[in-house]
């Protein structure tokens, strides 16, 4: 499928035409993601930022949580990816732009302090949309452009700024899609890697994005101690009995032992995916609120993002989350036993 024939599927729909013209509307724009920010999300946010500068918008970047230190060359300068306290809001903005995400739920006290402040909302995602007991409710003045087709949010942009047509990409705006395509893919790894990805970092490249000088600063930035918790964690990896899943559990004081942020650990579940018989692997993480935040991933075999909805969470088919105000032992107890059930009932029927 071709780069112009998937972007005009996407402005077919009446959620693109709403966003567009939101956008040309609006004097004043807000850009937003999820608490715990990964590179999909910045990477989505420094794109669109400065894809709409060069578009002559006022806009700002906050997000519920502040930059981790692995990012910070998309904003050397600290002038516009933005935490908790560190730029003035607007009254009022036109519209807030939310990547990454289609739960308001994971932007923490924003949505509270926000979602009234807003004229218009737009969510601009790629994940399925959440059903069950967690499924959403909207307010009036929201609406969700999603294709989850994209392999990430980077993706999704890239085609909606071929049909917005507003302004050229420059290597400003090429670094943030790039960052975006090549975090959200693992490297390009994932099952959810598409054509257009590759494609899309090519052209990216093109725009004077150094794939070497990203991959060091994202991926080469442990201290030792972080080095010496993940061994610490890999010396106590848990698997069932037949292999098929496999996990790691980190507390708190553990965490803070090894003065590890949450974000210095996001990388250590993939290791797991070595495992040659796991089929399921999880990251249970107590976060700094006392929280647990629970990190699921399939080597592509197995759907896995039901279980984390039935808890409150969502994600993608392979690869889903979830965050639980419950004790480490029970949030282990309560995800393992329905991985264990998923993993008999695909051994016993299959897909």
């Amino acid at each position: 499928m071709s780069t112009k024939t998937k972007a005009t599927e996407l402005a077919k729909t009446k959620e693109f035409q709403k966003f567009k013209q939101a956008l040309l509307d609006a004097k004043r724009v807000l850009i937003s993601t999820h608490a715990l920010p990964d590179g999909d999300g910045l990477g989505a946010e420094s794109a669109i930022f400065h894809y709409l500068k060069r578009a002559k918008k006022a806009c700002r970047v906050y997000n519920p949580d502040p930059l981790p230190k692995r990012y910070r060359f998309l904003d050397p300068k600290g002038t516009h990816l933005h935490g908790p306290q560190q730029v003035e809001l607007w009254d009022t903005c036109d519209l807030w732009v939310i990547v990454d995400t289609n739960d308001p739920r994971r932007l923490g006290k924003l949505w509270g302090e926000l979602s009234l402040r807003a004229k218009k909302i737009v969510f601009l995602d790629h994940h399925p949309e959440i059903e069950g007991a967690s499924a959403i409710t909207y307010p009036p003045h929201a609406t969700v452009l999603s294709d989850i087709r994209s392999s990430s949010i980077g993706e999704m942009l890239f085609n909606i700024f071929q049909d917005l047509n507003l302004a050229k990409i420059n290597h400003d705006v090429a670094q943030g899609l790039y960052v975006s395509v090549m975090t959200d893919t693992n490297s390009f790894r994932y099952a959810r890697t598409t054509p257009m990805a590759h494609r899309i970092a090519g052209e990216m490249i093109e725009h004077g994005v150094n794939p070497e000088e990203v991959y060091q600063a994202i991926y080469s930035s442990k201290e030792l101690s972080h080095l010496r918790l993940l061994g610490h964690m890999l010396q106590n990896t848990k698997v069932t009995s037949h292999g098929k899943i496999a996990w790691l559990e980190m507390g708190l004081d553990l965490r803070k032992k090894h003065v590890a942020t949450a974000d210095d650990t996001q990388s250590f579940l993939n290791l797991l995916l070595l495992l040659k018989d796991a089929e399921v692997v999880c990251l249970f993480r107590e976060e700094d609120d006392g929280q647990i935040r629970v990190s699921i991933r399939s080597k592509g075999r197995i759907i896995i993002n039901r279980v984390a909805m039935e808890l409150g969470g969502g994600g993608h088919d392979y690869a889903a989350g979830l965050a639980l105000h419950a004790p480490l032992h029970k949030t282990v107890e309560a995800v393992i036993e329905r991985l264990r059930t998923l993993v008999h009932l695909h051994e016993k029927f299959g897909d």
